[in-house]
């Protein structure tokens, strides 16, 4: 990534919309800027927590041998429900197996005084298949996961007689509000480049645009081929992608286009 003390001329004065959800933009727009271009915020995912789900599928804490975390927000919310009925994660987790797909949720789980065993190399559900069969597959599995969450993982470990119980820790929604500031700047072609970190994230940014027309008008950077795929399919014209899955690699592949002249 650029050094913040030289901003690529490709973004300089760039205007840029970052879309992911609200809380954190604030480090995103410092990252925008650090690249002499200017931070727009278009919130397009929202996470809402799903405690009634949650404190449902506790029942089958005591008998799990593995727990199974696949975000920062899935352990935010199943804590807050830990601590709602007076238990402390770290103590109630003691003696089980715990994994965290990525590097943000093994902190979020350390930050929390809980000890993370297991931390798949590829974070994903095949990393952490391979992970499993590595390091000894789960008796039982409790599975904390976002409510859309893939079945991949359920599949291989149920074809090898592990049980797994799958909770819904959150969803994520599309936030609402007053986006005409955003709107008309599409309008007078005011934003040069869109940020978009997810397939839900490039559907909830269509949906809050209203128009594919105005959608399309600024360069839109895909994270990953993947997600660039699932927002073709929507008409989105994504004619970036990043060379590794991280907003840094968006903001570079934007630069390379921007100093190429294209």
């Amino acid at each position: 990534m650029h050094d913040s003390a030289m901003p690529s001329s490709g973004l300089h004065d760039k205007q840029i919309l970052v879309t992911r959800a609200e809380k954190y933009y604030p480090v995103l727009s410092r990252m925008v800027e650090s690249c002499g271009a200017g931070a727009v915020s278009l919130p397009c995912l929202a996470v809402e927590e799903m405690p009634r789900s949650i404190a449902a599928g506790m029942v089958a804490l005591e008998d799990c041998s593995d727990v199974l975390f696949t975000s920062a927000n899935g352990v935010q919310a199943v804590a807050k429900v830990m601590r709602h009925k007076g238990w402390e994660p770290d103590d109630v987790l003691a003696d089980k197996r715990i994994a965290a797909v990525g590097k943000k949720t093994a902190m979020a789980l350390s930050e929390l005084g809980v000890r993370v065993d297991i931390v798949p190399q590829l974070a994903s559900q095949d990393g952490l298949i391979e992970a499993y069969a590595a390091r000894g597959l789960p008796a039982d599995l409790l599975f904390f996961r976002a409510e859309e969450g893939r079945e991949a993982l359920n599949k291989v470990l149920s074809q090898h007689g592990v049980k797994v119980t799958t909770i819904s820790a959150y969803r994520t929604i599309c936030p609402t509000g007053d986006v005409s500031d955003v709107i008309a700047r599409l309008e007078n072609d005011d934003i040069d480049a869109v940020l978009l970190g997810s397939a839900k994230t490039a559907l909830h940014y269509l949906h809050r645009v209203g128009s594919l027309e105005l959608a399309n008008r600024p360069v839109l950077v895909g994270i990953s081929e993947k997600m660039a795929a699932s927002a073709r399919g929507l008409g989105l014209n994504v004619q970036l992608v990043a060379k590794e899955a991280s907003f840094e690699a968006m903001l570079d592949a934007l630069a390379e286009y921007f100093d190429s002249g294209s």
